[in-house]
């Protein structure tokens, strides 16, 4: 990618399900990503939707991780409002999980990423599959994350009833 002074700058990677447009999540990482580079590093992005005016070859477009994909819109139609989970809703969470966290391994791999910011993704239950794989990624790499986060799932009436409890305290 570009010759390092070790310890100096960083390849800084954000993850969320959405880094577009004029929402709080998008514009804080863009705050950050700013802050960031104006100190020397350089900003990657993995979303499920991703600003035209972000780099391209610094970007990843991994469409499951939007929130809006029709495999995690049923994930949490099937999971909020309930209080119990079917065996196939677990089973779908789990298998878009691993295609994500293979996409997230692709990500710091390819630009070799050495500080993870996942924005809002572990605090929101808006995609849990793209949650689980950042934790687990987390625990299995020990890479060094700032967890950055404004919305949580119990400021939001409407995530309260969930058959979830077992995922929202895992991310």
């Amino acid at each position: 990618m570009r010759r390092k002074v070790r310890g100096k700058d960083k390849n800084i990677g954000f993850i969320s399900t959405r880094l577009a447009g004029t929402n709080g999540v998008s514009l804080e990482a863009a705050k950050w990503a700013s802050i960031f580079e104006s100190e020397g590093h350089l900003c990657f992005y993995m979303a499920g939707e991703l600003d035209e005016d972000r780099p391209a070859e610094r970007s990843l477009l991994v469409e499951e991780a939007h929130f809006k994909h029709p495999a995690i819109r049923e994930i949490l139609r099937g999971c909020f409002g309930v209080k119990t989970r079917k065996p196939c809703m677990t089973k779908k969470i789990y298998q878009v999980k691993d295609r994500l966290k293979k996409q997230i391994y692709q990500f710091i791999r390819d630009f070799e990423i050495e500080l993870l910011v996942p924005e809002n993704a572990l605090a929101i239950p808006l995609n849990i599959p793209l949650a689980l794989a950042i934790t687990e990624v987390i625990a299995e790499t020990g890479i060094p994350t700032i967890a950055h986060h404004h919305d949580f799932f119990w400021e939001r009436k409407r995530f309260l009833i969930n058959a979830l409890w077992d995922y929202l305290n895992m991310a």
